[in-house]
């Protein structure tokens, strides 16, 4: 019987025992990654790309999706948000403008792969500026408002939030105790995200509802008009497997 050749040395496996990858026969101690040569024959896994073998960690480091915000790499196992062509970490997933995080159904503009929210797309469109914080009272003098700390949710905590938001939308009083005891937040501050992804969710549907059925690029019919076809909304949470070619 002929012998089958390795793919990696060219000489005939004569072993009892040999690996079969992408098509073809290795020895077992022939099977390594191209690019740090570690042995690959008791790994679960490994990648070829072009004829090359990589272990999981060189495959995601030279090939695997990265985040368009941050530019680091995005597992298998990340939570995403696509827009486009794009995919950015679900925390890295916030207008360009003013760091606010968006989410699911919130519409947002991408502007020379900028993120941006619905008021600050139609605000840089029309040439407006926003609405300061600080004005002039009745006798003319200059006065100022206080700010609102806006807060800010880790892609762990968005996680948490959303995946109880599908299971129920209006929890009561003891689910949020939970929730925010699993995700480190407030209760307030739970009940408000909350109430605002209702407030997020039924606009949708509203909007959704009254739009032109022979309208059909996608664009809400009513608002904005002049820039609302160059908006895009956001869809549910995915994960993203960026690594096709495992083997």
């Amino acid at each position: 019987t002929e012998l089958r050749s390795c793919a990696a040395c060219g000489e005939p496996i004569s072993d009892r025992f040999f690996l079969e990858v992408g098509g073809c026969s290795w020895h077992a101690h022939c099977l390594r990654c191209c690019m740090c040569m570690c042995p690959l024959d008791r790994q679960q896994s490994c990648f070829i790309r072009e004829r090359q073998v990589y272990c999981k960690a060189d495959y995601s480091k030279n090939f695997g999706a990265k985040c368009s915000k941050c530019c680091r790499g995005i597992s298998a196992s990340d939570w995403v948000r696509r827009a486009r062509e794009l995919v950015f970490h679900l925390a890295c997933f916030a207008c360009d403008q003013c760091g606010r995080q968006l989410s699911t159904g919130e519409q947002f503009a991408l502007m020379d792969d900028r993120v941006l929210c619905k008021a600050h797309y139609l605000e840089t469109v029309e040439g407006g500026t926003t609405s300061s914080d600080e004005g002039c009272d009745g006798d003319g003098y200059h006065k100022s408002k206080t700010k609102r700390v806006r807060t800010t949710f880790t892609e762990e905590q968005l996680q948490v939030l959303q995946a109880n938001f599908q299971i129920d939308s209006n929890p009561d009083g003891q689910d949020l105790e939970r929730i925010a005891s699993v995700t480190g937040l407030s209760k307030r501050v739970t009940q408000v995200w909350f109430q605002n992804s209702r407030a997020r969710q039924k606009n949708t549907y509203m909007l959704n509802n009254a739009q032109n059925p022979m309208h059909m690029n996608g664009s809400k019919a009513g608002l904005y008009p002049t820039h609302e076809s160059s908006m895009d909304e956001l869809s549910q949470d995915s994960s993203v497997h960026c690594m096709p070619s495992e083997v």
